[in-house]
This record gives structure tokens, C-alpha cells and sequence, in this order.
């Protein structure tokens, strides 16, 4: 921090020129600025300047005395400790000198002043006023720092703690207390754990956070959540660093990452979802399938790879158009989707391609009459769609435990259904 030193001025006050010509020659020595005035109306002027470090004054002045001088010094903010010195010809009654000090003068030097006093005075007055000064302005820069670094901790849109060596928080600042929705000290003293989610932590002494502290090492947690005070899960990044100059104690910066993963999210909805109808597209339909598989090994429970593909499709496109293609396969989408339980998966795999997991049936009669279903609502409204559907089931695990063998043995179950006349199913092992 750097402090400007303002180089302090001495004024005198004496109504007598022979006086203050006198005392601007004994203050030479000094080797400060010195500034005559034979009133105290001019010394109050002169005041405004804000450079006098010291004032040394006669107390008997026509029209305005040094001691109303002192009192009008000491009631402005601005003169109210600048040093002042009375130099008079009076005689130092106790009167006198009550009326000085009260006044407020430092020092009372009867005339004529001996030099070396006087300017061993001057100077150790004058060099304390600069230290006050200097502390002044040091503090006043401590000040506008403080109040610069608590608006800049106020208004940041990141959640900062300062956690110290017990694990509790001993600040927070507003956009903490706003994410996890906490008012004012709240989180004054509680403990940082009740506020974390993941990693979950139940022990502060053999906790991540006190092992980094104590080996003064930062980390970053990219995929941490924080538990807000109604429970909610808020997805956060977190980036902690111990504070330096041993004062066992870490910041902890929290970055709200809600926005940025419900974007992944939708992102990652969108590499699994037919534009087209809404539904799984083949990537998501894929790991669907894998999903279910690895829940039928968990559980033994039988589950059902349906493959449909629709009749006479091609003559609309044909006929009618892409347009109106694209109107069918909403429309096949949505019957589909209405035969179907909400757990049930429906995918569109591509042209005019859909599957459907089925997961937990009971025998393949219970495949079978959800294929009769779709079938039956595919083709229910001929004056609308003149269309059909043939489909291929699989059975899990008899018929496969990969995604590709239930896929080929759907696919040609579905291929077989064609081949003897289209609007049917068959099992892959239908002979």
C-alpha cells in the first residue's frame, strides 16, 4: 500500500510584522514552507488549504483573538487536530493557560520564544502530525480497499465460503446464502459437511477438504452438488485453496452448474431423440436395450424385443409425398404410443423402422398380445393411412443376451412375417 507523505507547512499567526518576520527567519531552519498572517480571520482562510501541519499563533489580536481562532479550528473536522502553539507576551496566569488548552493549544511559549526550544517543538509537533496524517490516509486506503473487496465479494455471482480448521464456515457471501437458500448469518458457524452433497463426507478429520488444508494444496471438484437448506440437490463446481500466512483456513469458490448441465442433459436427450416423432432414435433405443439387459441378469425376469416395420409406407411417400410421409409417422408414433404402458420403450430406429422393449412379461403371451395391439391400432384408420405393420419378437434371454442377437433374431422373425403375408407377428423361433 502506498502512502503519499503531503509536505506540511507551518503558518504563523501575529499581528506585529516585526514578529512574524522574526519567526519566518528562526523557521528556516526547519526547512518547511512558512506562511505569515496578522489576523485570525487570514489564519482561518489559510486553514482551507489543508497543507498547515502546524500553527503557532499570538493570543492578543485585534478583532478575532488566537483563542477564538483555536476554538473555530477545533469545531472544523478538516483543522481539529492540527497542532497549535500560542506564543504571547501575556503573563502564563493558571486563567491564562486553562483558557489556552481549552481552547485547544498543545503548548503555551511566552515572547520572546528561545530558539532552540521552539524549534525542537516545531519539529517533533510537525513529524507527529505527518505520522497522523499518514495513518489517516492509510486507513482511509484500508478503508476503500475493504469496502472495494466486500462489494466485489457482495456482487460476484459465485457462491464463496471461508471454512476454518474445524470444517465450520466462518463466511459466506450473499450468493451462497442465495443458492442455497439461507438468510443473513445463517450460515454463520455450521458446519461445511450439512452443506455438501457429494462427495459425501461424514467425518471433518478424515474428510478431502481437511486433508488439502493441512497440506495447504488446492483442488477442484468439477461434479460436487451442494444440499440447499429445503434439500435440494444444487450441481456445482467447486474450487478450494487454503488461505496463506498460516491462518488454518479455506476458501471454497462455488460455481452454480444447474444451467450448464440441464443443457448437457438436453443435449444428450437430443443425440437419443428421433426429431421426427419424438421417440428413441436408434442410439437411444441401443442403450435402452443394453439397459434392459443388464436389469434381465440382475433379475431373471423376461423381457420382449418387438420389431416392427410398416406395410405400404412406400406407396404414400410414393404417391403423396415426403410431407405426408412425415404426417404418417407422427401418427403411427402416437397409436404406437397409446398401446403401450408409460415404462414400456418405443423407439423409431429409422425410415420406417420402430421397436419396443417390453420388460417384465410373464410368457410370450404376453409379447403377443401387445404385438396384436400395435398391428391392430397401426391399421385402424384406413381412410386416413392405408397402412399395416408386420412385427418380429424376441424373446429375453431365450433368444439372445447381446443387443445385436436380439436385434438379428428380431429383424428376421419380423422379415418372416412379411414373407406370409404382412399385417402378423412371429417369434424369432416361430418355425
Amino acid at each position: 500500500m502506498h502512502v503519499h507523505e503531503q509536505a506540511l507547512e507551518i503558518l504563523v499567526v501575529d499581528d506585529e510584522a516585526d514578529n512574524l518576520e522574526g519567526m519566518q527567519e528562526l523557521l528556516e531552519e526547519l526547512d518547511r514552507t512558512v506562511r505569515c498572517v496578522d489576523s485570525g480571520a487570514k489564519a482561518l482562510a489559510c486553514m482551507t488549504s489543508g497543507s498547515i501541519g502546524l500553527v503557532l499563533m499570538d493570543v492578543q489580536m485585534p478583532g478575532m483573538d488566537g483563542f477564538e481562532v483555536a476554538r473555530r479550528m477545533r469545531a472544523d473536522p478538516d483543522t481539529r487536530f492540527t497542532p497549535i502553539i500560542f506564543i504571547s507576551g501575556m503573563r502564563q496566569t493558571d486563567a491564562v493557560l486553562a483558557q489556552g488548552y481549552t481552547a485547544g493549544a498543545v503548548d503555551f511559549m511566552t515572547k520572546p520564544v528561545h530558539p532552540a526550544m521552539l524549534l525542537h517543538k516545531a519539529r517533533v509537533l510537525l513529524e507527529h502530525e505527518q505520522y497522523r496524517r499518514s495513518l489517516l490516509q492509510a486507513s482511509q486506503q484500508l478503508e476503500r480497499a475493504r469496502a472495494f473487496n466486500a462489494s466485489i465479494l457482495d456482487n460476484t455471482a459465485e457462491g464463496i465460503l471461508v471454512v476454518d480448521s474445524q470444517g465450520l464456515i466462518c463466511f459466506a457471501n450473499p450468493a451462497i446464502r442465495g443458492m442455497l437458500g439461507c438468510s443473513g448469518d445463517e450460515l454463520q458457524g455450521t458446519a461445511l459437511l450439512n452443506w455438501i452433497e457429494t462427495p459425501h463426507e461424514d467425518d471433518w478429520a478424515a474428510s478431502v477438504w481437511r486433508d488439502h488444508l493441512q497440506r495447504g494444496e488446492s483442488f477442484r471438484l468439477h461434479d460436487a452438488n451442494l444440499r440447499s437448506r429445503d434439500g435440494r440437490c444444487i450441481p456445482v463446481a467447486l474450487s478450494c485453496s487454503p488461505l496463506t500466512q498460516g491462518q488454518q483456513a479455506m476458501t471454497i469458490l462455488a460455481l452454480d452448474m444447474s444451467a450448464v448441465r440441464e443443457l448437457h442433459h438436453q443435449l444428450e436427450v437430443m443425440t437419443i431423440t428421433d426429431p421426427l416423432t419424438g421417440l428413441l432414435n436408434r442410439r437411444g433405443f441401443i442403450q435402452a436395450l443394453q439397459a434392459a439387459i443388464s436389469r434381465n441378469q440382475r433379475t431373471g425376469r423376461m423381457s420382449a424385443l418387438l420389431f416392427l416395420d410398416l406395410d405400404g409406407f412406400k406407396q404414400i411417400n410414393d404417391q403423396f409425398g415426403h410431407d405426408r410421409g412425415d404426417d404418417a409417422l407422427r401418427w403411427v408414433s402416437g397409436q404406437l404410443q397409446a398401446c403401450l404402458r408409460p415404462y414400456d420403450r418405443l423407439a423409431r430406429i429409422g425410415g420406417d423402422e420402430f421397436t419396443v422393449i417390453i420388460e417384465g412379461v410373464n410368457g410370450p403371451g404376453d409379447a403377443a398380445a401387445v404385438a396384436e395391439k400395435l398391428i391392430g391400432r397401426v391399421s385402424a384408420d384406413q381412410s386416413r393411412f392405408r397402412l399395416g405393420a408386420s412385427i418380429g419378437i424376441a424373446c429375453l434371454p431365450d433368444r439372445g443376451s447381446t443387443v445385436e442377437d436380439l436385434m438379428r433374431a428380431a429383424d428376421t422373425a419380423m422379415y418372416d412375417a412379411k414373407r406370409r403375408g404382412k399385417g402378423q407377428f412371429r417369434f424369432s423361433d416361430s418355425p
